[in-house]
């Protein structure tokens, strides 16, 4: 476990309630793997008590630069969401254990939801810069086009790359796993990569497994220590027991994970 001090370089109000936060951090820039994540303390004091954690969404050794994706949520991330360029972080990371690279030339298929999509473009940077270079394409689905947060990131590192919406105000209306099972169809992956909410990862997992199709998926959860301890992270396992999501994760083989006790039949 690395602790690590970043400064906030810009706040960004990438969509309403999202915020993206460019922090230099050279040590945590030049470690990070995509699909890892940061546990960050949200000021000097008591209140809030725990740190929040934050996938990386981009990591540039060569500048230590260091981007999160924030979400407004609760007492925690609004006040990061107020945090001036200047402010210091308390950060412990890389923590947990990344996306599993494809081998060679594969067709990959990224699966986004909503602020899951942030290590997803991560993974997708590196994927791009990867020799020889797979195919990338790309689903991204929210309930509205606010949802969609830096699609446009997102895209431009895709060969292919499809909004989703409930409401149609972007791209396709519906929801993002409806696309999944044709774009499979139209084009079988040599591996799938996910991160959103519980029951889209449920749903991905699902039609992968029906279609014989790996996936990966990347879990969100709450967590109070972010390394192991507290259990706070724990999600049902198919082998039995739980898993911790900040150190056995929060990158799993979807088959790994049992998602009727996850969410429900």
């Amino acid at each position: 476990m690395a602790r690590a001090l970043a400064t906030l370089m810009l706040r960004e109000e990438v969509a309403p309630g999202h915020y993206l936060l460019h922090t230099d951090c050279p040590e945590v820039a030049e470690a990070s793997a995509p699909g890892q994540f940061v546990h960050l303390r949200v000021g000097d004091g008591t209140d809030p008590l725990l740190r929040r954690p934050f996938s990386v969404m981009l990591a540039q050794p060569a500048t230590g630069e260091v981007q999160l994706l924030v979400r407004a949520v609760g007492r925690g991330t609004e006040i990061i969401a107020t945090h001036q360029a200047g402010t210091r972080y308390d950060l412990l990371g890389p923590l947990g254990n990344g996306w599993g690279a494809p081998a060679g030339e594969a067709n990959v298929l990224l699966v986004a939801g909503g602020v899951g999509v942030a290590p997803l473009i991560f993974l997708a940077d590196h994927l791009r810069s990867a020799h020889p270079r797979p195919y990338v394409r790309a689903l991204f689905g929210g309930g509205t086009q606010d949802a969609l947060v830096c699609w446009t990131e997102f895209a431009a590192r895709c060969e292919e790359f499809t909004a989703v919406t409930e409401d149609g105000s972007a791209g396709d209306q519906g929801l993002v796993t409806d696309a999944l099972a044709p774009e499979i169809e139209r084009s079988r992956p040599d591996m799938v990569y996910a991160c959103g909410p519980d029951a889209m990862l449920a749903v991905v997992a699902g039609i992968c497994a029906q279609a014989e199709v790996p996936c990966q998926v990347s879990m969100e959860q709450w967590m109070g220590c972010g390394v192991g301890a507290c259990l706070g992270c724990a999600v049902p396992a198919t082998a039995g027991g739980y898993v911790r999501v900040c150190t056995e994760g929060p990158v799993f083989g979807a088959e790994e994970i049992d998602w009727e006790r996850m969410v429900g039949p």
